[in-house]
């Protein structure tokens, strides 16, 4: 029995052997590439796909979460001072200088992050 499978592995051997060698036609090779590209393209738009997916499901949830707080915290309403009157409230422009910051620090932060890990595309 084991006689056998070597006698039938040793005359495919030797049938392989005696087959000539031929290149591949450049149109396959074009199709070849082609398919890759195009596979290269699926994975990018799969992937960019997943991310917005994601994106939008952190925004949703960043937003369900501010009605929350809204709706469950006792905060005190919040009011913008008129443009006729001559005095205006220090800790409401306090308030809102202070969150003006802290927004333009996340965007700058956002900026240098997406410089950093992005340098490639």
């Amino acid at each position: 029995m084991m006689d056998t499978d070597r006698t039938s592995t040793d005359i495919l051997k030797k049938l392989f052997e005696q087959l000539p060698e031929a290149p591949l036609p450049a149109s396959c090779r074009h199709s070849i590439l082609q398919q890759i590209r195009q596979e290269a393209v699926r994975r990018k738009q799969r992937k960019e796909r997943w991310e917005l997916f994601f994106i939008s499901l952190a925004s949703l949830a960043m937003i369900a979460l501010a009605i929350a707080v809204f709706i469950y915290m006792d905060i005190p309403s919040i009011t913008l001072p008129r443009p006729g009157l001559s005095h205006i409230d220090r800790s409401e422009l306090y308030f809102y200088f202070h969150i003006g910051f802290l927004s333009l620090l996340l965007l700058f932060l956002d900026h240098r992050l997406r410089r950093a890990f992005h340098k490639d595309e």
